[in-house]
């Protein structure tokens, strides 16, 4: 008798994936762009609450975090100062500020000496990068423009003590009748580079480096211990 012949299996076609008509149909495609959200170097350790001496007449400083905030740095480039000024002027209504001197112009922006023809321009209320754009356009061919708003912190001082207690760490004389609103200074205070100035009466801006942020804030509010400190 004969055997039946076993039935044929027959391998799966193979199949070839389609080449890309071009190489577009490689690419992955690209989720959309998110701003990351600024966040302070201070963001651990800020805790708002009154803190140190309970003093009859309430806290004698008041210390505050000015967040998120543009800061720009502005260098004149060789022989461009006057020209610098003037452009200055015509962006935001002030000439660049004298040794030492700070001043507000439109927009909310505020100039401050920071060094030989080297100024900050800060401002708040401003889109990511905006301040930079600005002074990039405006000042192209008369100066270095450099982004600074994620590199450096600003800490705020008032009370009747913020002046005692920035005292105990730079040797700049911070008396009201030398030091009042509009003056600035560079300056080292607890061994860290600082940028000071005074924005009112008992009013004081503290700048650092980020990286220098949480050991100032440390040394600051020891300083501020015998007068009573709120942070708001």
């Amino acid at each position: 008798m004969a055997r039946k012949a076993a039935p044929k299996v027959r391998a799966p076609a193979r199949t070839t994936p389609a080449r890309p008509r071009s190489g577009a149909a490689l690419r992955k495609p690209v989720a959309s762009r998110q701003v990351i959200k600024r966040v302070s170097p201070l963001n651990a350790i800020y805790r708002q609450g009154r803190f140190g001496a309970d003093l009859p007449g309430g806290p004698g400083v008041r210390l505050a975090l000015r967040h998120p905030v543009s800061i720009v740095t502005i260098i004149a480039r060789k022989g461009k100062a006057k020209a610098l000024s003037a452009a200055m002027k015509t962006a935001w209504g002030v000439d660049a500020p004298a040794p030492g001197h700070s001043a507000s112009g439109r927009g909310g922006v505020t100039v401050h000496w920071c060094g030989a023809d080297q100024y900050y321009a800060v401002a708040d209320g401003l889109a990511e990068g905006a301040l930079f754009d600005e002074a990039t356009a405006r000042f192209a061919g008369l100066a270095s423009v450099s982004e600074q708003s994620h590199g450096r912190v600003i800490l705020s001082l008032t009370g009747p003590a913020a002046r005692h207690v920035l005292s105990k760490g730079t040797p700049v004389d911070l008396h009201p009748s030398v030091f009042t609103a509009g003056r600035c200074a560079v300056t080292q205070m607890a061994h860290v580079g600082a940028h000071v100035a005074c924005t009112g009466s008992d009013a004081y801006e503290v700048s650092v480096f980020r990286g220098f942020a949480e050991n100032f804030w440390e040394w600051l509010t020891e300083m501020a211990l015998e007068f009573g400190y709120e942070v708001v």
